[in-house]
């Protein structure tokens, strides 16, 4: 009898807790805008994937922060997901396949490098969801008429455009003139199309072209480059290559006494740590960037370029360059399309980015008919360890100087 009593008193507490649980009053979860991206986070592009992945969760924060964005009257925070695709394009295929799939995430952010930006956006296209990348340049990305990739970088075809024109003005001056121009690329899906670029606009602007190399991506040694270039002994020589290679070229340009007037690379000049790496001998080096710290560009959520750069390095510790200005311009564009569409509805955001508009600290985010934004590059060169814009002249803050002196006279 006790044990039955036992068993029946058991069952009522059990059954007044179950009714006491149902009835209670249900928390809800909050509600979340989910951002996947597979990013470099080790491997060959790591140095550049972790400018990407700051940028992004440092936008996710700010807005969180803020109270998150707001579609139809409702609140909803914002959670970025990002995996290692440890610098490798198969393996960033099915982490985009997953962010898709498995954690069904609303929107996409893209991956670094063109190389793997091509087949990653084909993810996007096939299941309609928009990517916004910050990452790729190359203008097969965009050549496909695909309709749910956009990107913020510039056209890799015109990454040289205006370090051309600045040597074509110089050319025809009669006072410091580049005529010869020496075009060196790796075989990578973006410099590649830097390289074809360049060769375009040499000829465009009628200046000299001396030769086209191109080196295995990823090379520890340019020494049989630079013998050649030695040999054709050209005023300028263009770099398109990735940060790796930059600092590599000036460090054997020196080690093999190769002296032109001037040298120009598509990444590495405009970050403090390239130049910190390199001392002295980034002094002269020329590159080209559509952000710095320094330019008249101003927006909502982070202010001026200025102080998103003192926001930035207050989060991180070190400075940014237009890598993370790109990604951050990336999340802000997706933002204010969903604000726009007032919708989570990817069809209608995908909308709403075609026809965006909008001001940002990395400058205007207006995205042609491709998909690509519409932005140009500045001309830069480090000058006394820091970097100026030399050109266009509108935007100048130094002269550019040149030629530079020999390795031995500096």
């Amino acid at each position: 009898m006790r044990k039955i009593i036992a068993v029946f008193v058991m069952f009522l507490v059990v059954g007044s807790v179950a009714l006491l649980s149902a009835c209670a009053p249900k928390q809800k979860a909050p509600s979340v805008i989910k951002f996947g991206s597979a990013m470099s986070l080790t491997g060959k592009y790591a140095r550049e994937g972790k400018f990407y992945k700051d940028g992004y969760l440092l936008w996710e924060k700010k807005i969180n922060k803020a109270g998150g964005i707001k579609v139809n009257g409702k609140a909803y925070k914002v959670k970025v997901i990002i995996y290692d695709d440890e610098s490798n394009p198969a393996k960033s295929q099915k982490l985009y396949e997953k962010l898709v799939t498995s954690d069904k995430v609303n929107f996409l952010l893209g991956p670094y490098s063109s190389g793997i930006t091509i087949p990653d956006s084909s993810i996007a296209e096939r299941y309609k969801i928009p990517m916004i990348e910050g990452g790729g340049a190359s203008g097969k990305i965009f050549s496909r008429g695909y309709k749910y990739i956009f990107g913020t970088l510039p056209a890799a075809g015109n990454y040289f455009k205006n370090t051309i024109e600045m040597l074509h003005m110089m050319a025809y001056t009669g006072k410091n003139s580049a005529k010869t121009i020496e075009v060196v690329h790796s075989d990578s899906a973006f410099d590649n199309a830097v390289a074809a670029g360049a060769v375009r606009w040499v000829k465009a602007f009628g200046l000299k072209l001396t030769g086209v190399q191109e080196y295995p991506s990823g090379s520890n040694d340019l020494s049989s480059v630079l013998t050649k270039i030695k040999k054709s002994n050209p005023d300028v020589v263009l770099v398109a290559g990735h940060t790796h290679d930059a600092l590599l070229f000036i460090k054997q340009a020196k080690e093999n006494k190769v002296n032109t007037k001037l040298m120009a690379f598509t990444v590495g000049v405009q970050a403090v740590d390239f130049r910190q790496s390199l001392g002295n001998d980034a002094n002269y080096a020329v590159g080209v960037t559509p952000w710095l710290a320094s330019m008249n560009f101003k927006g909502a959520v982070f202010g001026t370029a200025s102080e998103f750069a003192k926001t930035f390095k207050a989060a991180y510790g070190y400075a940014p360059d237009y890598h993370a200005a790109s990604a951050v311009a990336g999340a802000l564009a997706f933002q204010s399309a969903i604000t726009k569409a007032n919708s989570l509805d990817p069809k209608k955001v995908r909308d709403a980015l075609a026809s965006l508009d909008l001001k940002t600290m990395y400058g205007e985010v207006k995205f042609q008919a491709n998909g690509q934004i519409a932005k140009g590059q500045a001309v830069i060169q480090v000058q006394n360890g820091k970097a100026y814009a030399v050109f266009p002249k509108q935007i100048a803050q130094k002269e550019l100087l040149y030629p530079a002196p020999s390795w031995d006279k500096r």
